[in-house]
């Protein structure tokens, strides 16, 4: 493979290519010599089709490559170069350096340039820092061009890096700087995204859209002014605009919390389009102090140890905080779990006691009984008894015919009982009942 004649230092190798060698019965060895240069050289893969040299310096080099066929036959070539002092300087890059953009305006072109050294081929490559905003486009490849086009650029401030690499080798960089402001009373400004392609909005459609909110707003007396209508993605399209009352421009954050009610939860089909986000073109989340807002998203990043309050984001208002300690979420979670078992486990053995069944009691009749017997039993009152009035027998507990069928209720031993009773009350001169 041809080289240049003359090659340029600092040369840390030189790289040599026989591989393009034929021959009709098919080439089977390659053997690579030094024929004639400064001492230092060496040479590797002296045996194969590509060698390299290496510990070039100043001065006149010639190589040959010899070739072998299957029959023996051989062939030589010869290749001479020049190894000499640079006579130019290294490359020096320049970038356009520091830019500064206002909102909506979120494009721009940088230009690199390269002085000194060989311009006969010169390679550019921009690259973003890894600290710049992730948000913003490059156009038309341009990262590898003397321009880089940028676009959809958001707040923030974004640093390139610029290298240029000449023939030789030699490389430069150089670096440029974005910085890109809100737009002046950007916090008024409130950002609606519709489901509907950008390109399949009419101009009357959208003079439709801002009719619809001027309407739905008429409780402020306001006046919608459409600052911006683009594309957010191929199913959605953003349109940017502010309000003005009969005392000045409203608030972003007072618009949003008015149109979030509205066309996200009572009014969801008001619009012409249907409505996915509401949000303040600007950040103004506060965070609770505790995080940072992301301008992209529009969200809390919270700061170690400290989370969202969940019930105020799903259930009140819908804002982004950074209201709850961890720890505090980690106890509260706790404890509820372990009131829950308590009064689960209270409920179960309250059902359980309330299931036992009791132990019903048995009677039995008990028979040959006289009817003064049957008259001291009866109850006070004229209270008749089923069981007197009916049967001939008492109704007697088991219980108290077990325990006490032995003293009292034999068939003997009352009358004696009687008998000695109405003795001794003879005796005492009172009678008998």
């Amino acid at each position: 493979t041809p080289l240049p004649p003359k090659l340029f230092l600092p040369l840390s190798s030189l790289t040599l290519d026989g591989s393009g060698s034929t021959d009709d019965h098919g080439i089977i060895s390659y053997r690579w010599d030094a024929v004639s240069g400064p001492p230092g050289l060496k040479l590797e893969g002296v045996d194969q089709a590509v060698a390299t040299a290496t510990g070039l310096r100043l001065g006149r080099y010639t190589f040959r490559l010899t070739v072998s066929d299957q029959e023996g036959a051989t062939g030589s070539a010869s290749l001479t170069v020049r190894v000499e002092e640079a006579t130019s300087l290294p490359p020096v890059a320049h970038a356009s350096g520091s830019h500064t953009l206002s909102l909506p305006n979120n494009s721009l072109v940088l230009r690199g340039s390269v002085t000194d050294g060989d311009q006969t081929e010169v390679h550019y490559l921009w690259v973003r820092d890894s600290q710049s905003p992730a948000a913003g486009d490059v156009l038309y490849g341009s990262d590898t061009q003397a321009s880089l086009y940028l676009s959809n650029l958001v707040e923030g401030t974004y640093l390139f890096q610029l290298r240029v690499t000449d023939a030789q080798g030699r490389s430069s960089t150089a670096a440029a700087t974005v910085e890109v402001r809100p737009e002046p009373g950007g916090g008024e400004e409130v950002e609606l995204e519709m489901l509907v392609s950008v390109s399949q909005v009419s101009v009357a459609q959208r003079d439709t859209v801002v009719r619809q909110l001027a309407a739905l707003l008429h409780v402020l007396d306001s006046d919608v002014q459409v600052r911006a209508l683009q594309g957010h993605s191929h199913l959605s399209t953003v349109l940017r605009f502010s309000v003005r009352g009969p005392s000045g421009p409203i608030s972003g954050s007072r618009l949003v919390g008015l149109l979030r009610n509205q066309l996200l939860r009572e009014k969801s089909d008001y619009l012409l389009f249907r409505v996915l986000r509401v949000d303040t073109v600007l950040c103004l989340l506060r965070c609770s102090g505790r995080g940072q807002c992301d301008p992209i998203t529009k969200e809390c990043t919270c700061d170690p140890f400290w989370t969202e309050n969940l019930i105020r984001r799903y259930l009140g208002d819908g804002e982004s905080n950074c209201e709850w300690r961890v720890l505090y979420v980690i106890l509260t979670s706790f404890m509820l779990m372990v009131f829950i078992l308590s009064v689960g486990w209270t409920f179960i053995c309250c059902c359980k006691r309330q299931t036992k069944v009791r132990k019903k009691t048995k009677y039995t009749i008990l028979d040959n009984m006289d009817e003064q017997e049957r008259v001291e039993l009866r109850p006070k009152f004229s209270i008749k008894h089923r069981s007197t009035e009916h049967n001939s027998s008492l109704m007697m507990s088991e219980s108290e015919l077990d325990s006490d069928q032995d003293t009292i209720f034999s068939r003997d031993r009352p009358v004696r009982s009687r008998n000695r009773l109405s003795s001794q009350a003879a005796r005492n001169g009172n009678a008998f009942g």
